[in-house]
């Protein structure tokens, strides 16, 4: 497709995304002088900005919070996976579920009658339907129509019905394209995993590239995961010289910087430099210490009754006052919200308060403190949807992971991920000239793109 000809009213935006890629790393990386792109970018103009990501910090929320610039209680989601209402029965949450426009549906005008505060906000300002491509971003399966291209990112079970037009699905099969990598290699074929990962960025910087040079398109998007496989089981070396796999994360980063550098250079010259550049993640990531399983110390302290003889959540049995779910969702076993309900809704504020004073007394076994702060729902969450989200949400202090599993008894074990999610460590890189004020969280951002492309 001829690509537009850029004029100086013609805004464009590119936004490079970076799963799991924290602030803290990124920042050490560019100081040791590890990513020479990245670095000539931050000499132009541009800073590194540490954000704040969704609360929880899972993906699948955070990434949502991110195109659709609303918090959870609006778009909806709050994990990978939820309960059916009124049951145990397990769902997985996909694109259909996201209640709130998506920044391309919105300059797309393709939103099918989806309302958001963002989209009140930017929808009139529209002036004729814009563009995009969209590429990799979590919880966008299956791929829906848009004015422009998309292929979703994890999880993405088939690629055709995950990549909209059909032409682009082709080009994708042409080139051996990869949604996600087999992270289940990482603890059984180290090495094999590693080849994995790097064959999987090659075949995203093919991807980006190629839709880059040959789609007309005013909005850019391209994520990559790969950094996040690579973290989970791997961080104890990112910063660990001595690791055998220290070199490894050096390679990594530095193919990503390459990326990085190359998309930067094409676009300041697409857009004579006036177009809107930015680099941000999902969330952070710190090593882990101690995984945390939340539900047997539920079960420890009474909260949790189990029926073993049945599945998933389906176990939580009669008696029950409180469960959890991931990455760190506490509900309350209400008896007007679940079947086997324990909990009136006259008594739930005081099995909230006694839930948060026994939540925040759990030590590790060295006497560490584990949780750093609990919110109640209300004070996170606001729209039409925020009574479906969870009634507390757990943050803890780095290095300890907060698991849901039902299956484990011990309160403290060790897992086979060395690396966890943190919520105050993601990253942004972005002009210096934008406002964005203090404090920047993952939701300003669409405004900010918005802005841009509609002013």
């Amino acid at each position: 497709m001829p690509r537009r000809a850029f004029n100086g009213r013609h805004a464009r935006a590119l936004v490079i995304g970076l799963d799991g890629v924290p602030h803290t790393l990124l920042r050490d990386y560019v100081d040791r002088g590890y990513l020479p792109e990245t670095k000539r970018i931050l000499d132009c103009g541009f800073a590194l900005r540490r954000m704040d990501a969704s609360i929880p910090d899972v993906s699948s929320t955070s990434w949502t919070s991110f195109m659709t610039g609303v918090n959870p209680g609006e778009h909806g989601i709050y994990g990978f996976m939820e309960l059916e209402p009124g049951s145990y029965e397990m769902r997985f949450p996909n694109s259909a579920d996201i209640m709130a426009p998506t920044l391309w549906e919105i300059i797309g005008r393709t939103s099918c009658g989806k309302r958001s505060t963002l989209c009140d906000r930017f929808g009139a300002a529209v002036d004729s339907p814009m563009r995009s491509v969209v590429l990799n971003i979590p919880q966008t399966y299956p791929a829906t129509a848009i004015n422009g291209v998309l292929t979703a990112g994890f999880v993405c079970p088939d690629l055709r019905k995950g990549t909209y037009p059909d032409s682009c699905y082709d080009y994708l099969m042409s080139i051996g394209y990869v949604p996600d990598v087999d992270s289940a290699r990482a603890v059984e074929d180290r090495d094999g995993f590693i080849e994995e990962l790097f064959m999987a960025l090659e075949k995203r910087r093919k991807a980006f590239e190629h839709f880059f040079e040959n789609e007309e398109w005013d909005l850019f998007i391209g994520v990559i995961t790969e950094t996040d496989r690579l973290h989970h089981f791997f961080f104890d070396g990112a910063r660990d010289a001595a690791h055998p796999l220290h070199g490894t994360f050096i390679s990594f980063y530095r193919k990503i910087d390459e990326i990085i550098g190359k998309l930067f250079n094409r676009f300041m010259e697409l857009t004579r430099g006036e177009g809107l550049f930015l680099t941000m993640s999902d969330h952070g990531f710190s090593v882990v210490e101690q995984t945390v399983n939340v539900n047997a110390y539920l079960s420890k302290e009474g909260f949790l009754k189990k029926d073993v003889t049945r599945r998933y959540f389906d176990m939580i049995d009669t008696g029950t006052r409180a469960f959890a779910m991931d990455p760190s969702r506490i509900y309350i076993n209400l008896e007007c919200r679940y079947p086997r309900g324990s909990v009136s809704e006259a008594d739930r504020t005081a099995v909230v308060e006694e839930l948060k004073e026994k939540l925040l007394s759990i030590n590790a076994p060295d006497g560490t403190p584990v949780i750093r702060a609990l919110y109640e729902g209300s004070e996170l969450y606001s729209g039409p949807h925020a009574g479906d989200g969870p009634d507390l949400v757990a943050l803890a202090h780095e290095g300890f992971d907060l698991k849901a599993g039902l299956q484990q008894d011990r309160v403290f074990s060790k897992g086979v991920f060395k690396g966890m999610h943190t919520q105050n460590d993601a990253h942004c890189i972005m002009s210096k000239g934008l406002e964005a004020g203090d404090g920047l969280h993952i939701e300003d951002l669409a405004g900010l793109i918005l802005d841009h492309l509609t002013t």
